[in-house]
């Protein structure tokens, strides 16, 4: 019998027919992930339930018998759909639906700390007019435990349409849109990508055309494998002057709402997962979700004209786009209130002592010594400066031991990886190490 890889892959079809060809069988395995003590915090708070999902760590340790928090179950159980996802596709699909849960196992408990993944097979398909509707088991796996935390058969339904490549044709056809030039890309030498945002007619003002760009542009950087670092900019005499209000008053407070919740929450998520480091070359002022772009950058670089200005107060709002944590993260819960409470501009001097930005350098220099830097980083080691990232990221929000597991199990990528070897060897020869981000 063959034995289950423990390699994490996905199938990807290109019709609904083909799924057929596959009952009985696997259909892909997830990367371990980690049952964090934020996402059981969180779970809680969604469904208000602190009876079966415990939170507190102190109580824990008296009461139960893991001695640690412990995942309830409907919290694994609500990862399916994000595993199946992750595990395959089909091109065709026009619409897919989730039809039922059939049946459900828990047979061990996921801790705190512990590291999880999905292995999702196809039990049964049956064709049904425009589609089929079929079976699958997720098994959510335990790392370094026989039982799994949960067994599960899914039933869904997926109607066909145009696939992938036919989708792409009719867009092609229908429209053509012009690439918005709100956000430049310029790749330079050694491996260095500088981002300009471009309205320095508004101030580099916060439109939907500027915020899509600039994540269209992450997502090339994201993917682009000889860009190893990041530089971010604005045009003309300021960074971003936050929000363009030009738009205030055109949507209604719900619209709002979803707005920032959805696009600010994505444009702030892109910079914190892109595994290369992003230095802001805070030309003049960052103002409003201005200062949480600059302050969504792993560094940032000024000039004695150049500040932060938490704006959103002196037109009566509140913090957004995640200004409040990113601020609270970086100068503590006293300073940040006075910043954002004051909405006055802090100077580069003040950012420097408070650690809102790390170097202030002389006019007209700004751009020069920010790309100088980015090659500097970009000569290290890629891999393991974006491990890096993702475990200080990590760590602001989780417990020493959590993060410890979190370090352990990231750590994996840099052991196979070549400039690892490389790193290795030049020192034990003695030379400096020429590392090529793999």
């Amino acid at each position: 019998m063959e034995q289950p890889t423990n390699t994490a892959y996905a199938t990807r079809l290109t019709n609904i027919s083909e799924l057929n060809d596959y009952v009985g069988k696997e259909l892909g395995l997830t990367e371990w992930m980690p049952m964090t003590q934020q996402r059981i915090n969180t779970f809680a708070d969604a469904t208000e339930d602190f009876q079966w999902i415990h939170i507190d760590a102190e109580r824990s340790a008296t009461f139960s018998p893991y001695k640690k928090t412990v995942a309830h179950g409907f919290l694994v159980l609500s990862m399916a759909s994000k595993i199946s996802y992750d595990t395959f596709s089909i091109e065709n699909v026009a619409m897919g639906v989730n039809y039922g849960l059939d049946k459900v196992r828990f047979p061990n408990a996921t801790k705190s700390g512990s590291f999880f993944r999905g292995r999702v097979s196809l039990i049964e398909c049956v064709e049904i007019p425009g589609g089929a509707k079929y079976k699958m088991g997720i098994v959510f796996e335990l790392k370094g435990e026989e039982k799994p935390a949960c067994v599960a058969e899914f039933i869904a339904i997926a109607y066909a349409g145009p696939g992938k490549k036919d989708q792409e044709a009719i867009k092609e056809a229908t429209q053509k849109p012009k690439a918005s030039d709100t956000v430049l890309l310029e790749k330079k030498q050694d491996h260095v990508a500088v981002v300009t945002l471009n309205k320095p007619d508004r101030y580099n003002a916060v439109t939907h055309e500027l915020v899509t760009r600039l994540n269209e542009v992450i997502g090339e950087i994201r993917n682009d494998k000889e860009i190893r670092a990041v530089v971010i900019t604005g045009a003309g005499k300021g960074f971003c002057a936050g929000a363009d209000m030009d738009t205030f008053g055109i949507s209604t407070p719900e619209d709002s709402r979803e707005y920032i919740t959805t696009v600010y929450q994505g444009l702030l998520r892109n910079f914190q997962t892109l595994k290369k480091p992003i230095i802001g070359a805070v030309n003049g002022t960052a103002a409003g979700v201005g200062a949480s772009i600059a302050l969504a950058c792993d560094l940032r670089v000024m000039t004695p004209k150049s500040g932060i200005l938490y704006a959103f107060v002196n037109i009566g709002l509140g913090p957004d786009g995640g200004a409040s944590w990113l601020l609270t993260r970086q100068v503590g819960y006293s300073k940040a209130f006075e910043i954002a409470a004051e909405g006055k501009k802090i100077k580069a001097e003040e950012c420097l002592e408070l650690g809102l930005t790390n170097k202030i350098v002389e006019e007209g220099e700004l751009l020069e010594s920010a790309i100088e830097w980015a090659k500097t980083l970009a000569a290290k080691a890629t891999i393991a400066i974006g491990i890096t990232k993702e475990d200080l990221v990590h760590a602001m929000d989780n417990s020493l031991n959590d993060s410890i597991a979190y370090e352990a199990e990231k750590q994996i990528a840099a052991f196979e990886s070549y400039d690892l070897v490389e790193g290795v060897a030049a020192f034990v020869e003695k030379r400096k190490a020429n590392f090529i981000g793999k």
